[in-house]
C-alpha cells in the first residue's frame, strides 16, 4: 500500500461509512428472507446465505468495474477515483430495493447497464440511480406479471402482518431491504458520523410526509393506525434515509435541500396513503432529483 494512502484518500473512509450503514439492513434481509424461509423448508440454509453473499459480491464487483473504468479506460495514473467511488454503495442499494424472489439474471444486468449508461453521460442530468433502477425494474416486472414482493414463506401464508410494531421491526412484505424501519433508522444513526451525508434531508422529508399525513388524518378520514401501517409497509423511511439523500441527485445549497426534502416527503405521503402506489415514492424521487439543479436557485438565509 502506498505511503500516506488513507491520508490521501479521506473520502474512502466516508464511503466505507455509507456501506457500513447498510449492514443492519443486509443482516435483517438475510434473517427475514433467508433464515426464516429456510427454517420453514422452502430452501436450504446454504441458499439462504445469498442475501448476504450477493450484496458483498455486488460491492466487490462494483470496485472491479470502477477500476476498469478509471484505470483501464480513462487511463488515470492512480486508484484515487476508484477507492473514492460511491458506486458500490449505490449498486448495493439497487439490490436492496429488489424483491426477495426477483431474478438475478434480470436485476444484476440492469444494475450493470445503468452503471455504464450513467458513466457515459457522466450523470449530468442529476439522475437518482437507485430511483431510476427501481422504476425500470418495476416496469419490467409489471410487464412480466411478477410484482409480488413476498418471499417464498410469506407467499404461502393466508394472512399478512398488520401490527404497526411488527411492521416497524420489519415483519411486513416488501423488498429485501425496505421492510425494517428500525434497521433504516439504525443506518441513519451510523450515517450521522459521515460528514458528507446530507443528514437534514431525511428529517425534512419525514416532516413533509408527516404534515400531509396529519392533514389526511383530520380531513381524509384515515386512522392513525392506517397511516402507520401504510408508512411502514411502503419502505418510505428506508427511501428517506438512503435514496432521497443520494448526493449525486440532490441540491447543493441547504435551502434547496430543505425544499427538495419537504416536497418529496409531501408527495410521497400522497402516493402512499391516498393512491396506495408505493412505487410512486421512487417516481417522486426520480423527478425531484432531475429538478434539483433548479432548487439551487432558492438561496435564502439558511445558507
Amino acid at each position: 500500500m502506498e505511503k500516506g494512502f488513507f491520508k490521501k484518500n479521506k473520502i474512502l473512509g466516508i464511503n466505507l461509512l455509507y456501506i457500513i450503514s447498510l449492514i443492519p439492513i443486509i443482516l435483517y434481509g438475510f434473517y427475514k428472507n433467508g433464515i426464516v424461509v429456510a427454517q420453514h423448508g422452502f430452501f436450504s440454509y446454504f441458499l439462504a446465505t445469498q442475501y448476504i453473499v450477493i450484496p458483498i459480491i455486488i460491492i466487490v464487483l462494483s470496485y472491479v468495474f470502477e477500476s476498469y473504468y478509471y484505470l483501464g479506460i480513462k487511463k488515470e495514473k492512480d486508484s484515487h477515483s476508484v477507492v473514492n467511488s460511491i458506486v458500490p454503495y449505490v449498486n448495493a442499494l439497487c439490490y436492496l430495493v429488489c424483491g426477495p424472489t426477483n431474478y438475478l439474471w434480470l436485476t444484476v444486468p440492469l444494475i450493470i447497464v445503468l452503471d455504464i449508461i450513467l458513466k457515459f453521460i457522466d450523470n449530468k442530468l442529476s439522475i437518482n440511480q437507485v430511483a431510476l433502477f427501481k422504476c425500470i425494474l418495476f416496469g419490467i416486472l409489471t410487464a412480466m406479471s411478477l410484482t409480488n414482493n413476498a418471499n417464498l414463506y410469506e407467499a404461502s401464508l393466508d394472512t399478512t402482518v398488520t401490527s404497526p410494531v411488527s411492521l416497524f421491526i420489519g415483519s411486513g412484505i416488501g423488498e429485501i431491504g425496505i421492510t425494517s424501519t428500525l434497521c433504516a433508522l439504525i443506518g441513519y444513526v451510523i450515517l450521522l458520523f459521515n460528514s458528507y451525508y446530507k443528514k437534514e434531508i431525511p428529517i425534512f422529508c419525514i416532516i413533509g410526509y408527516a404534515i400531509v399525513s396529519v392533514i389526511m388524518y383530520f380531513v381524509g378520514g384515515l386512522s392513525f393506525n392506517e397511516l402507520l401501517v401504510n408508512t411502514f409497509t411502503s419502505g418510505f423511511i428506508f427511501a428517506s434515509v438512503f435514496v432521497v439523500s443520494l448526493s449525486t441527485a440532490t441540491p447543493v445549497i441547504k435551502s434547496g435541500r430543505i425544499i427538495y426534502a419537504l416536497v418529496v416527503g409531501a408527495l410521497c405521503a400522497v402516493m402512499v396513503n391516498i393512491l396506495n402506489f408505493n412505487i410512486g415514492i421512487y417516481i417522486v424521487i426520480l423527478i425531484m432529483g432531475l429538478l434539483s439543479p433548479l432548487l439551487n436557485k432558492f438561496k435564502i438565509s439558511l445558507d
